[in-house]
């Protein structure tokens, strides 16, 4: 079954008017959300033991379990390669409180890349999902922004979550929120059972303790092409002008002012007939090709 946005957050137009980019939002799914991911599908996966960094994590409170204790070597066509997963020190790891993450599984997962692919059309982004399996009574990372959007999925067990709302203070860094506790005048408490969904704008402060068995949380990023992503573009299509080629090849015949000038002039051409759609879609491609 696919799960498309408007089976997420209802009517889409409204979210987009009324909660996108403003403040945070809880909606209850239409769709099931419960078959995306099982507990014991994760654990399946452990045990296989073919995933490789950086596609999982285990961390306590904010302190990530250190590589060389998680990952293992594995023997492939007579070579050693570093960096497969350490399914005993997982499971140790989660034994004494800490989360596992699996970062980007939709590269592997049928269903959560089918969740991705749905959502993809809705917005001028780049989207990846991450699944998180926390044990009951741990707040597993302290207040933190993070620098995208966020569609929060419960998909099992039950979590507690403080939500900053924006104000003029609010940035869009990814960092831990300065001070770590979340004001009470700005801030929102939100208990998410399966299929509740919650939406958090590009730098809400968050912080989440699972409390009533093991919770699995879906998190998709909504990461936008920043003002630097646009830029490039735009460069780009300069770089790749006839008469920017035109200009290098006889700039050394111009005074300063007059090469100033022209390439003013291009500049303000070059930025006038860009198509904005065409400008987006560069920009979000770039910028999945440099994260890849």
């Amino acid at each position: 079954m696919t799960i498309t946005l408007e089976d997420l957050v209802g009517d889409t137009e409204v979210f987009f008017r009324d909660h996108w980019a403003a403040q945070p939002a809880v909606f209850r799914s239409r769709a099931d959300l419960t078959g995306l991911i099982t507990e014991e599908e994760m654990w399946a996966e452990v045990d296989c033991g073919l995933l490789i960094r950086p596609y999982f994590t285990s961390f306590d409170e904010g302190v990530r379990t250190a590589i060389s204790e998680m990952t293992k070597p594995r023997t492939i066509v007579g070579h050693s390669v570093p960096g497969y997963i350490n399914p005993e020190q997982i499971k140790r790891d989660f034994a004494a409180g800490g989360t596992f993450k699996f970062s980007q599984p939709e590269h592997w997962h049928p269903r959560l890349r089918a969740l991705v692919r749905s959502l993809e059309p809705e917005f001028r982004a780049e989207l990846e999902s991450f699944v998180f399996l926390s044990p009951p009574g741990k707040t597993a990372i302290a207040a933190h922004m993070d620098g995208s959007h966020v569609l929060v999925l419960q998909v099992a067990g039950v979590k507690d979550w403080v939500v900053g709302r924006l104000d003029e203070t609010s940035t869009s860094d990814s960092d831990r929120y300065a001070g770590g506790v979340i004001p009470y005048d700005r801030r929102m408490e939100v208990t998410l059972r399966p299929g509740d969904v919650l939406y958090m704008p590009h730098g809400t402060p968050h912080s989440a303790t699972a409390r009533i068995g093991n919770s699995i949380h879906i998190a998709v990023t909504i990461e936008e092409p920043s003002t630097k992503d646009l830029a490039n573009v735009f460069l780009a299509e300069l770089l790749g002008h006839p008469e920017y080629e035109a200009l290098t090849e006889e700039h050394h015949k111009l005074s300063l002012a007059e090469r100033l000038a022209r390439l003013r002039t291009l500049v303000a051409e070059t930025l006038a007939a860009a198509d904005a759609d065409q400008v987006l879609k560069q920009a979000v491609r770039l910028k999945a090709e440099h994260r890849g």
